[in-house]
């Protein structure tokens, strides 16, 4: 494979990884209200293509300035993110995703923190 999006199994398997994480997300009231009237099969689906950037599909492009504006004015703080990306790095992991294809994984979302958190 010459990506971990591959690897893992691609949209059908990641689509089942993410619904996992957003049940994850969802059972923490700090982190669901983040989410209050969100379209969760929409963000799923974009999702779908953030985790084919993280990791490492060929030609996917994820725009900064769409991540940017998709989380305006939530007010996300530097303590929700580091939860969020927590609860993803064990589903990962409790997936059967390696440790170290993991950590790259982890690189990737935390290269977008800036876009993210803004308060």
């Amino acid at each position: 494979m010459d990506n971990l999006f591959d690897k893992y199994g691609g949209v059908d398997v990641m689509r089942g990884l993410i619904k996992e994480f957003y049940a994850q997300v969802y059972a923490r009231p700090a982190l669901k209200k983040y989410f209050v009237n969100t379209d969760l099969e929409h963000l799923i689906d974009h999702q779908c293509k953030f985790f084919a950037y993280a990791m490492g599909k060929p030609f996917q492009v994820y725009e900064d300035e769409k991540l940017k504006e998709g989380h305006a004015g939530r007010a996300i703080t530097e303590e929700h993110f580091l939860m969020v990306a927590e609860l993803l790095r064990r589903v990962l992991l409790d997936a059967g995703v390696d440790n170290q294809d993991a950590k790259e994984i982890m690189i990737a979302v935390s290269s977008k923190r800036k876009h993210i958190v803004n308060v």
